[in-house]
């Protein structure tokens, strides 16, 4: 396992590890298993029964939680600094040391599927999740909890050749954020699953693919939920200083023109924005709204019109200084928290295998022209977009 750690005063610390393991390595037939694997450890120990753990945890007044995203999964524990190191032993016990107890998996089970159930229920999760598929047709694309069917059918057999192929030493990061306590790592030996561990020369790797293109999807709902969104490059591309820049100025805010035009000036929705996601292999911008569905075909005309103006007018050099103030106050104020660091720090191991200093980003993001701006937008048009509608409607004109 790798270690990193950054030194913070103050009275909390946070520590957690990191597993390139996400929805996007997952093939086939594994979909939904590193989800279901984050549960899963939490149900038990060798050392400790699923309410050991959270009492240990619940005693110091911390928190230990977990999530899974496309690329990795994180467990992690926040304490006060002076609990650290119990909070830690816990924490490694969890991930090393798990019996993925059969009769708690069948427990689980239900609950991701009740999980699934609730996504599906609400329309903005519903509608995300679907634009990804249809719009991104390769792992990377699929929702993260997986199907409740793939759910029901996995055996204790299958989380253990999972956790074999993922869950390595070589593959888990250990990330720090507080004020220098002593984590013993370094004599951890003994994995419960050691006996599933195969090709441990294999990297994880996965393909991205973008797919303009239109899905409906008919609900009987009061609204129509709309995804609009289209390519961009991988997170390894500097150009992705002047996307978060072009992003924020047209909808990461609600001084930004879209909310100004389409939600203040237009009155067809409530709530409105766009936003990027990065991945190591591509990105995706989008815009993401809902509306009456008799409205639908309006709010879709009116997004697309923002972003010709966008397109065609760009930003003057004093929105772009704005922006750029914007940009640095609102990244700065997402690193507030030990917590925050300490998922930034690992997520800059696992991506750039360093990390990536605030005030170099902020000193990247200053150099950022309004010709780089136009680049980026010179990437975005209706031909390559794809548009994704959830609501009570047949079709629309796009």
């Amino acid at each position: 396992m790798k270690f990193q750690a950054l030194k913070k005063s103050g009275v909390v610390g946070s520590v957690g590890i990191f597993v390139k393991c996400g929805s996007a390595y997952e093939n086939e037939k594994e979909r939904g298993l590193s989800h279901f694997v984050e549960h899963m450890v939490f149900k038990g120990t060798k050392r400790r029964s699923y309410f050991d753990i959270a009492k240990e945890i619940d005693v110091l007044g911390g928190t230990i939680n977990a999530f899974t995203s496309k690329e990795y999964t994180c467990f992690y524990v926040k304490v006060l600094n002076d609990y650290i190191e119990k909070a830690w032993d816990v924490l490694i016990d969890i991930v090393v040391n798990p019996t993925l107890n059969e009769s708690e998996l069948e427990k689980e089970k239900g609950v991701i599927i009740e999980e699934i159930n609730s996504s599906n229920d609400d329309p903005q999760s519903a509608v995300f999740d679907a634009f990804f598929e249809s719009a991104i047709p390769t792992s990377v694309g699929k929702p993260i909890l997986g199907t409740k069917e793939q759910i029901a059918s996995y055996t204790r057999e299958d989380l253990l050749t999972f956790m074999g192929k993922f869950y390595k030493p070589e593959n888990m990061l250990i990330a720090y954020v507080g004020e220098g306590a002593k984590l013993d790592y370094q004599s951890i030996n003994e994995f419960s699953y050691k006996d599933y561990f195969k090709n441990s020369n294999i990297s994880p790797d996965y393909e991205f693919k973008f797919v303009p293109g239109k899905n409906i999807i008919n609900r009987q709902l009061e609204q129509t939920n709309v995804i609009l969104g289209c390519e961009l490059f991988s997170i390894y591309d500097d150009r992705k200083y002047a996307s978060f820049l072009a992003n924020n100025f047209f909808g990461g805010n609600m001084s930004s023109k879209l909310f100004q035009s389409i939600r203040e000036e237009k009155s067809l929705c409530y709530s409105i924005y766009s936003s990027i996601m990065f991945f190591k292999k591509g990105g995706v911008f989008y815009i993401s709204s809902s509306t009456s569905n008799t409205k639908a075909q309006s709010l879709v005309d009116a997004c697309i019109e923002e972003l010709d103006k966008f397109k065609k007018n760009g930003m003057t050099k004093s929105e772009l200084s704005d922006i750029k103030t914007n940009f640095k106050g609102r990244y700065g104020l997402s690193l507030e928290s030990t917590n925050s660091m300490m998922i930034k720090l690992g997520n800059d191991f696992l991506t750039y295998n360093e990390y990536q200093d605030p005030r170099d980003i902020f000193l990247k993001v200053e150099k950022v022209s309004l010709d780089d701006i136009m680049e980026v937008l010179d990437l975005i048009s209706v031909d390559k977009t794809h548009l994704t509608c959830l609501g009570n409607i047949n079709d629309i004109s796009f």
